[in-house]
């Protein structure tokens, strides 16, 4: 098995004039080679080199998704030390535990207001960590230190040799799980475990060296760093970097990619400005956007086949300019970091944008099942990966085994010892079943809610369910120990805005618009539409409406998008007692 460097180098050989990165200069996007990758990496790890890293050494990396972060990134493990990621949008406290936790000396800070949340970390600590600034154009950052260290200390022939040395056993990086409960946990991932997973993955995904990937999501996120970072690089395909989440609706368009990494938020709202924008539109338009929209089941039933001659009329008025969004050339978006509603999938599959799901963990490396494009079942995660051991436990729970496991969390031999047995079974907290290699999970096992009847509920489909209505935002469904199912919903605040502008309705601020009795009906049938498709007892009996989103920087979600259901019980405990009453 490849180290991480190993896959690097054995790319840049073989693809040596294709392109690897692109990122947008003057509304176009721009590529490097897969030679000038290897260039520019070799530079990186110079200067890590002269800053004292050596393997075993954990460097921190605290930016948001860039090329810089990739090649620093590279750099690193490419020298035996240890990658730490730091999701962007943490706050301080929790920047400060990791920096602590995985005794990083150095770490890569992604620009200059970043620095100011390092230096608090930092400051509040007492921490000793070397902050290097990735921003090209800062003073004193990355690119100048590249420019001054040059290689003369460091050949490109005696940094090979360094990656060679590299064995597949080795820590690669530390990777702090989001944490909806207590503190992060810092999993420790191989080099054999990525390396694993780029090789067992490219089985079930047929990707090239043609292939073009959008990257947008956080790479601090393991999904991202492997789906959008190191398996596009082991199959010679190009990356390009999204500027930002702002410009994202112009980087599809401009980037052209063939292959998206997503999470269903950025879906359902994609989804959300789409029915908006079409409810605007002019009767006939919006009569055939419905029409076109209809006819998502079916499609996806015939994995998007386009079946006679209305079906190819709707597809050219309606389906090619959805696809032209996403840049024309998409095959196939994958979907990962929480479940992905079917309704979504439907949507979607209507305008011949085909979704494929997949499943895994921080601890897995991440994917440990996904769907190949022609055997996509929405409702599954997938098939398993080959070399993957899946197993379902008596009570339901997913437990998995290989060689992408992780060895331990960091410092934690506690916890380790409960998240993995003595057979070696990772045990994943979801519940689900296994029907040959595909795999359906139903909820997280800590989630599942026992209510006084003695009825388990799985609140993740009640909660996709209630999210599916073009005006509810978020819902976190609550009761453990009660004889009826509730929840705290955060409406759709932009989408309410839009529906009280079309009927006149007055109010300006969120509270008398969530308070008016037209909005108060409205949500009213929506919660009622969620519960035609669910149980009796599975039914939200009653609700509160939050007035403001849950956001990471509010605390609610974490990085990776999920609610963290124990702060928001706590947060929000007046409003949990009302449902009880």
């Amino acid at each position: 098995m490849l180290s991480l460097p190993g896959i690097l180098l054995g790319s840049c050989e073989k693809w040596g004039d294709r392109p690897a990165q692109s990122r947008k200069l003057n509304r176009k996007f721009a590529s490097i080679t897969y030679n000038q990758l290897r260039t520019d990496v070799h530079r990186a790890a110079a200067v890590l080199k002269s800053l004292g890293v050596k393997p075993g050494v954990t460097v921190a990396i605290f930016g948001e998704s860039s090329p810089e972060w990739a090649t620093v990134d590279w750099a690193i493990t490419s020298l035996g030390a240890i990658s730490v990621p730091i999701f962007p949008t943490l706050m301080p406290d929790t920047v400060e535990y990791i920096l602590r936790d995985s005794g990083a000396a150095l770490c890569f800070v992604g620009d200059n207001r970043l620095m100011k949340k390092f230096d608090e970390a930092v400051n509040h600590g007492m921490l000793r960590v070397t902050p290097v600034v990735m921003e090209p154009n800062a003073d004193a950052g990355f690119a100048k230190m590249i420019a001054q260290t040059g290689v003369g200390h460091f050949p490109m022939r005696e940094w090979e040799e360094e990656c060679h040395r590299r064995n597949p056993n080795e820590i690669a990086a530390i990777i702090y799980t989001s944490g909806t409960t207590g503190e992060p946990k810092g999993a420790e991932l191989t080099h054999e475990a990525f390396g694993f997973q780029c090789a067992s993955i490219r089985k079930n995904l047929p990707v090239d060296s043609t292939d073009r990937f959008l990257s947008f999501l956080p790479l601090s996120h393991v999904y991202e760093r492997l789906g959008g970072h190191y398996f596009p690089i082991s199959c010679g395909a190009e990356i390009a970097y999204a500027e930002s989440l702002k410009t994202l609706a112009q980087d599809l368009v401009l980037a052209k990619p063939t292959i998206v990494t997503a999470v269903p938020r950025f879906l359902e709202g994609v989804r959300a400005k789409l029915i908006s924008a079409a409810k605007d539109a002019p009767l006939l338009k919006r009569l055939i956007f419905f029409a076109a929209m209809n006819r998502g089941p079916s499609r996806l039933k015939n994995n998007m086949k386009v079946k006679g001659l209305f079906d190819q009329l709707l597809d050219g008025m309606v389906a090619v300019k959805i696809r032209a969004r996403f840049g024309g050339r998409l095959r196939f978006l994958v979907s990962g970091g929480a479940a992905l509603p079917l309704d979504l999938a439907e949507f979607y599959a209507a305008f011949g944008v085909k979704i494929l799901q997949g499943y895994g963990l921080t601890e897995t490396a991440p994917v440990i099942s996904i769907n190949h494009p022609d055997r996509n079942l929405s409702d599954s995660v997938g098939e398993v990966l080959e070399g993957v051991e899946v197993r379902v436990a008596g009570d339901g729970e997913i437990l998995m085994r290989g060689p992408s496991r992780m060895v331990g969390y960091h410092c934690k031999p506690e916890e380790t010892a409960a998240a993995i047995d003595a057979e070696g079974w990772f045990h994943t907290g979801d519940i689900g079943r296994l029907e040959g290699s595909r795999l359906w999970i139903t909820d997280r096992k800590k989630d599942i809610i026992v209510m006084s009847n003695g009825k388990n509920v799985a609140p993740a489909m009640i909660e996709n369910r209630l999210k599916s209505s073009l005006y509810i935002d978020e819902a976190m469904v609550l009761g453990d120990g009660e004889d009826r199912i509730s929840a705290l919903i955060v409406p759709a605040f932009d989408a309410l805005r839009h529906y009280c502008h079309n009927k006149s309705l007055e109010g300006s601020h969120v509270q008398e618009m969530i308070e008016h009795p037209d909005v108060a009906q409205l949500l009213k049938r929506e919660v009622e539409s969620a519960n035609k498709h669910l149980a009796d007892y599975e039914k939200v009996k009653s609700y509160r409406l939050m007035s403001a989103p849950w956001t990471q920087e509010t605390g609610e979600l974490t990085p990776s998008l999920k609610v963290r259901r124990k702060l928001i019980k706590e947060k929000f405990a007046e409003e949990v007692r009302a449902l009880r009453k």
